[in-house]
């Protein structure tokens, strides 16, 4: 394999999504450098003149002017698209920035120097909250869930290169002038303006939604939304942990670097090694932590570092120690906690996400920074207690961040049910899906109806076996007169016994289940059976999990079973999910579900193990046969006949193994999974495969994911086997299609034809 091939496989990008990745990974590096260069610049800028007491008043004032800050923005982005707001905005702090440079670092005197590094604090501060939440927010609205997942890492990436770039630029930037460094951060978001354009232009909804915004509506939405409300939630006690661990740091950097230029470096190189560190994970772990581990684990895995890194800090604070811990906090939220979290908003409603997004962003996380800055006013400064100490605070929100994040796992999969029913309820959804309990099309014989046109000496309809008429005479009894007439060949009697018999003896029961392979008698046959009740129950029973009987009758008992009463009937048609031929496991799962909606006994017995092992072995025998339905639908001149029959024969495999998850796993979300998975809706297929990631044991998800799954040209022709093999495996299935030794000569000739 060449190494292109193997960067591609890596980072799993599809080839219509190629520019929206690069653009977006483009605008993250800019942004993250944007943040960087500003943050150490402000930083620096600020404990150079300023004592460090003095920063958490800063960090307060900078939460209190967020508030307004992001009403209006909020506001912008419901009301507009977020490629114009995200425009206008650069406008806006890029002018801000004009202004402070000409202002007070040209040749001010001391007083304006005082007043523009403050101004330039809180404006950078707040341009950043709002450049790096509105950049997910229009990020966000391009990916769906599946692809937000896959490729957030890699974006996220775009972000913590730029980080890494300009963190270690900064050990030369610090050369230049405050002006210049002020015009550097003026081009970077310049560039970032100019390369989001180039995104295509978004859809915006056609619907009658409400587009203003306020404060109140954006706290009332985060706050009655279980999900949104976690996510504040971790937010708040993320930005808490962060602010206190980060106090303790910049305190030993201050003690230990006394000038300007040394306390650039310093925090640059921080800043570039751990954008490295980020880099290193987006690319190789992030989006298979995601995928394997869940949203949950990679939640938790920062209050787990900070856990351990702050109790080291308890029992020896150091230097060394501060920047580890300070710096692995660094690395894994912009690697793993960011891609999480953006994630965590790709399931929320379009016009929700933004009136919500930025709020949680910024002032959530604003407020949170606060408390932080409160903790240490009180405790440091008017206590006089050392911050070491602060470790307990981070070491109390740690253990309450590891239970948001495993409560954030429930609300995850609980919002993507919700929204993948949503979805299943538009009408163009509504109108196109199929209902798992409202399909019986196994109304034929494979064996009579397909394959039997192309086979060179042709081949009858096998005839039912019959009991033999009875004899001329009259009858003994009334009873010996119905039996009679139930084995007449002619079908006009057979039907008025039937339908004129108010009630039935045991000796008649195996002639009126004979009468099931009778397509014209077979419903009244069925209606007879139903009347006969509990004592028709042992013989179907018996029937259903005799492999011998005759198949006609056996696969038409399963819709009898499916309406009588008894657990012993449900307990048969359990058992019948493993027998050898499809079609009688797939009527009894019909059965099993149209019970279920009934409200008929169920079986005592553990019901979900059997479920799930029918499953694993429905998966594993539906392998060839969907193998062998894309080769056929691949060959535009394949034969009509066959290749629909076959195409059918897969998509019932496919059906059937939906219906019986309905049986084990929440029904309606079950079935709007099925309609995403083979509908035309790519919002819906998105939601339905989180879901069915989310919920199916990794064997079932791995043997069905080739074929329903998001993956790679390369994984999906990695899957597929030869040809040979697949035919060697048809084979052996025992599928009705193939059972026949004339058939499978037929099929064999189609291939080599195909393969030709």
């Amino acid at each position: 394999m060449k190494l292109s091939q193997r960067i591609e496989e890596w980072l799993n990008i599809r080839p219509n999504e190629v520019r929206n990745v690069a653009l977006s990974f483009a605008g993250a590096f800019l942004v993250i450098s944007f943040l960087i260069l500003a943050r150490a610049l402000r930083e620096a800028l600020y404990l150079t003149i300023f004592d460090i007491e003095t920063l958490p008043y800063m960090m307060a004032a900078v939460a209190i002017l967020s508030i307004p800050t992001v009403a209006v923005f909020a506001r912008l982005l419901a009301r507009y698209s977020p490629k114009n707001v995200l425009l206008a905005l650069v406008l806006v702090v890029a002018a801000g920035l004009t202004v402070i440079l000409l202002l007070s670092f040209g040749s001010g005197s001391q007083l304006q120097i005082n007043i523009g590094v403050v101004g330039f604090y809180l404006w950078t501060a707040l341009g950043t909250l709002l450049l790096t939440s509105g950049f997910w927010v229009l990020t966000s609205e391009y990916f769906a869930v599946r692809g937000a997942k896959r490729l957030f890492g890699l974006i996220g990436a775009g972000g913590t290169a730029g980080a890494m770039v300009t963190g270690n630029s900064l050990v030369w930037l610090k050369t230049l002038d405050v002006s210049w460094l002020i015009a550097i951060l003026i081009a970077i978001i310049a560039f970032f303006a100019i390369s989001q354009q180039f995104l295509p232009k978004l859809e915006e909804s056609t619907a009658a939604e409400d587009k203003d915004s306020s404060m109140v509506e954006s706290l009332t939405l985060v706050w009655r939304s279980p999900h949104l409300r976690t996510i504040a939630l971790i937010v708040f006690v993320v930005a808490i942990a962060t602010t206190l661990l980060d106090y303790q740091f910049k305190e030993a950097a201050q003690a230990r670097f006394d000038t300007r230029e040394s306390l650039t470096s310093f925090f640059g190189a921080f800043y570039g090694w751990t954008g490295g560190i980020a880099l290193l994970l987006q690319l190789a772990l992030v989006a298979r932590i995601l995928a394997v581990a869940g949203v949950a684990w990679a939640l938790a895995i920062v209050p787990l570092t900070l856990l351990f890194g702050s109790v080291g800090m308890l029992v020896l604070p150091s230097l060394v120690l501060v920047t580890a811990v300070r710096g692995a906090d660094a690395s894994l939220r912009k690697s793993l906690y960011r891609s999480a979290l953006e994630v965590l908003f790709v399931p929320v409603p379009t016009l929700e996400r933004r009136k919500t997004k930025t709020f949680i962003d910024s002032v959530i996380d604003s407020f949170g920074e606060g408390l932080g800055a409160i903790v240490i006013l009180v405790w440091v400064t008017s206590f006089g207690f050392q911050s070491r100490y602060l470790s307990v605070f981070i070491i109390a929100a740690s253990i309450a961040l590891i239970s948001f994040s495993r409560r954030m796992g429930r609300r995850y999969l609980s919002t993507v049910a919700e929204q993948l029913q949503q979805s299943g309820t538009r009408e163009d959804v509504r109108k196109a899906r199929v209902e798992l309990d409202g399909r019986d099309l196994l109304s034929g014989t494979f064996t009579r109806l397909d394959i039997r046109s192309l086979i060179q000496d042709g081949e009858q309809t096998p005839e039912v076996d019959r009991a033999p008429a009875a004899g001329a005479g009259p009858p003994a009894s009334q009873a010996d007169a119905i039996m009679a007439a139930l084995e007449s060949t002619d079908l006009t009697t057979v039907a008025r016994a039937l339908e004129e018999t108010p009630a039935w003896d045991e000796r008649q029961i195996p002639v009126l289940v004979r009468l099931l392979a009778r397509d014209q008698l077979f419903d009244r046959a069925a209606l007879a059976l139903l009347t006969a009740g509990e004592a028709a129950v042992p013989l179907l029973t018996k029937m259903l999990g005799d492999e011998s009987t005759d198949f006609v009758v056996r696969r038409r008992i399963p819709r009898v079973l499916g309406r009588m009463g008894g657990e012993e009937a449900d307990d048969a048609l359990l058992d019948a999910l493993a027998a050898n031929r499809f079609e009688v496991r797939y009527r009894s799962a019909i059965a099993l579900v149209r019970r279920r909606r009934r409200g008929l006994p169920t079986s005592r017995r553990e019901k979900e193990p059997l479920i799930w092992t029918a499953v694993r072995a429905e998966v594993g025998r539906g392998r060839p046969v969907w193998e062998i339905q894309k080769l056929l639908d691949e060959e535009s001149e394949a034969d009509d006949l066959v290749a629909e029959r076959v195409g059918a024969r897969g998509e019932l495999s496919l059906e059937h193994t939906f219906r019986l998850l309905s049986l084990v796993l929440e029904p309606e979300v079950v079935r709007a999974a099925f309609n995403g998975v083979i509908l035309d809706d790519d919002k819906l297929k998105n939601f339905s495969l989180e879901f069915l990631e989310q919920v199916l044991p990794a064997d079932v998800r791995n043997k069905l994911w080739p074929f329903i799954g998001d993956i790679s040209e390369r994984q999906r022709e990695k899957s597929l086997r030869p040809l040979g093999d697949v035919v060697s495996d048809l084979m052996t299935t025992g599928a009705t299609l193939f059972a026949d030794e004339q058939h499978q000569e037929a099929l064999k000739r189609i291939l080599e034809e195909q393969e030709d």
